[in-house]
């Protein structure tokens, strides 16, 4: 009919450099053909390919600029829907909630996969601990389970609770942030029995379990009970046999190198952020303005006080992930990041980058590993045929410089450009 628009199916991406998020060489002058929201091929922008197009493709020219999978943060918060969408206005399509209650967490992930503003969110709910330990410190109950199990009779029954809720894994916090507190008391440690129980009962309803356990002991704990994902990298040496066991399973590895940084000098964290121009541009001016004043750093260190203890483990922590990307452990990007939503994720390839982890790696870290950590990589983590269309396009060289993942040209989400 004259006058009446056809809706493209296909997009075809021209011209750029491609990083596929698989770790390997960058592709020059590629051509990402992408129908109904997966990648239908990838090659190069040859003459003859781009005459193979089908009718109506919209062409997308790309030349001189950079495509990456969309970033995958594996550990989040979002304390608001605003949150969410700032993260996707960073690149971040797909985030790991780590979330106090089941079901609204399943609401906030069904309401995300209609959404364009906001990632796709993979709830890990609830968030389990015990009465008076880390998260019992004002932190929501789960209105439909008990998150603090005092047996483990009771920790098996809130684990299939939150399997009937629609939960596809859970979270444990196994801290007695004794590393970052000290010298405010220790605080309640989840029983090993409950341990046991939570990650058994998870385990054999096919669920994940996530477990916060920063101290190698504690750690150790939760991989001999069967946990699926350790929910930050560990601050004390990694010994040889539990590199072994993490890569035997295998036991993700969520980095968060950027959070025992920002505890360990805050001030210094904060404006090695804001002095990257593309960082400081893009925030709110009454948000530099806050986190650069004096009671803002000195808020941290009152309330995580053993912070000459984290410095002295910056290079430790940095070691560990060296040494289980040596050992075949899958490393995965996570950030944990509060103070930064969405621009964490970048802050974190930057940390990676610092302690040794090739550029090419670290885009791995946070596409196609995280992705493998949510059990979503068959759909999405890397840009291969097939796969979902969740992708960046950026004017400047992540090769070069990691930080450059926030030159952000355009962000697609399943195929649609995002609009966060």
């Amino acid at each position: 009919m004259s006058g009446t628009l056809l809706l493209a199916t296909t997009i075809a991406f021209r011209g750029a450099t491609l990083i596929d998020g698989t770790g390997a060489p960058a592709r020059e002058n590629s051509l990402i053909v992408v129908t109904d929201g997966r990648v239908a091929s990838v090659g190069a922008a040859t003459p003859k390919a781009l005459a193979a197009l089908p009718p109506g493709t919209k062409v997308v020219a790309a030349e001189g600029k950079w495509i990456v999978p969309g970033l995958i943060d594996a550990h989040v918060h979002a304390e608001s829907d605003d949150d969410l969408k700032t993260m996707l206005s960073w690149g971040v399509t797909s985030v790991r909630l780590m979330a106090e209650d089941a079901a609204a967490s399943q609401k906030t992930a069904a309401d995300a996969r209609t959404r364009s503003d906001v990632p796709d969110v993979s709830p890990a709910a609830p968030i389990f601990t015990a009465k008076g330990g880390w998260w019992d410190q004002g932190e929501p109950p789960d209105a439909n389970l008990d998150r603090y199990p005092a047996t483990p009779e009771a920790a098996r029954a809130s684990v299939r609770k939150a399997k009937a809720l629609g939960s596809a894994e859970i979270k444990i916090m196994l801290d007695d942030m004794a590393w970052c507190r000290s010298p405010k008391p220790a605080l309640v440690k989840v029983p090993p029995a409950v341990l046991d129980a939570l990650i058994g009962e998870a385990r054999a309803q096919g669920m994940r379990a996530t477990v916060h356990a920063p101290n190698l002991e504690d750690a150790k704990a939760a991989i001999a009970a069967g946990a699926t994902a350790l929910a930050h990298s560990v601050i004390d040496p990694l010994d040889d046999a539990t590199i072994a066991a993490m890569k035997a399973r295998p036991v993700f590895y969520l980095t968060t190198l950027d959070i025992f940084e920002f505890l360990a000098d805050t001030r210094d964290f904060v404006e090695r952020v804001l002095s990257d121009p593309m960082a400081l541009r893009r925030l709110p001016s009454d948000v530099a303005t806050r986190y650069r004043a004096v009671d803002y750093a000195e808020t941290y260190r009152e309330r995580y006080p053993n912070y000459e203890f984290i410095r002295r483990r910056l290079p430790v922590l940095a070691d560990n992930v060296r040494r289980l990307r040596a050992a075949g452990v899958p490393v995965a990007l996570g950030t944990d990041m509060w103070a930064f939503a969405g621009l964490g994720v970048s802050i974190e390839m930057d940390c990676l980058a610092r302690a040794g982890v090739p550029p090419l790696e670290v885009i791995r870290a946070a596409s196609q590993t995280a992705a493998r950590s949510l059990g979503l990589d068959a759909d999405r983590g890397t840009l291969q045929t097939g796969k979902r269309a969740d992708l960046l396009i950026l004017t400047a060289d992540p090769l070069r410089d990691v930080k450059n993942v926030r030159a952000i040209d355009a962000i697609y989400k399943n195929g649609e450009p995002a609009s966060p």
